[in-house]
């Protein structure tokens, strides 16, 4: 039954991304030929709004949800265009002439999230843009997870540190330490690291 219960999950979120690229608006960067009309006729056929550019913009069009670029040494220079970074919050797939080591180390550095050979053709086509939108939201669920422990490790130093100076001026333990910043804390109704972060910055002023 949990099996069947969390294919059920994949199958909807899948179901759901399939949906969502209806009226997606995607930014193609790619000189005209075959390999863009074919591109542009299978994303019109799903239901995406495409854009045509080439050369490249610097900036992407207002409400891109998705990027399709021409991976080539124009493309690789990140100084130029700023929304080709691993960083990036919307999908981004390279369109390579070929592929190799090299080739596929620059996509990766690049942040891609996606890759279509040429000759691109119509099969293909969804796959890929699924697996890119999939792979996009779990970098970005890994990130945000990754800020909240950044941050709960910072918020617990802060509480070490600041336990250690009340038992240093109070000559005290650092559990009675402890003690005293949590009742401050519910006193104030504010969280235990706001208290500690106070009694850090007295502490600095004081031994300035």
């Amino acid at each position: 039954m949990a099996s069947h219960s969390k294919s059920s999950v994949r199958q909807r979120s899948t179901l759901d991304l399939f949906r969502n690229l209806r009226n997606a608006r995607v930014a193609i960067f790619h000189p005209k030929d075959d390999n863009r009309d074919i591109l542009v006729q299978q994303l019109q056929r799903i239901g995406c709004q495409t854009v045509t550019i080439w050369p490249p913009l610097a900036d992407l069009p207002e409400g891109t949800d998705i990027v399709f670029f021409l991976l080539n040494a124009e493309a690789s220079d990140k100084k130029k265009l700023a929304w080709l970074t691993p960083a990036s919050a919307i999908p981004l797939i390279g369109i390579v002439e070929y592929e190799n080591p090299t080739i596929l180390d620059t996509a990766t550095s690049l942040g891609c999230h996606g890759i279509l050979v040429s000759p691109v053709h119509h099969n293909g086509i969804l796959s890929t843009l699924i697996m890119a939108i999939h792979h996009c939201q779990q970098l970005r669920l890994l990130n945000k997870r990754n800020q909240r422990l950044e941050q709960k490790l910072q918020a617990s130093n802060q509480i070490s540190a600041a336990q250690a100076v009340l038992a240093r001026t109070r000559d005290i333990g650092a559990v009675e330490a402890y003690k005293i910043m949590r009742e401050q804390a519910m006193l104030k109704r504010v969280p235990i690291e706001e208290i500690a972060r106070a009694i850090l910055h007295a502490d600095g002023i004081l031994h300035r």
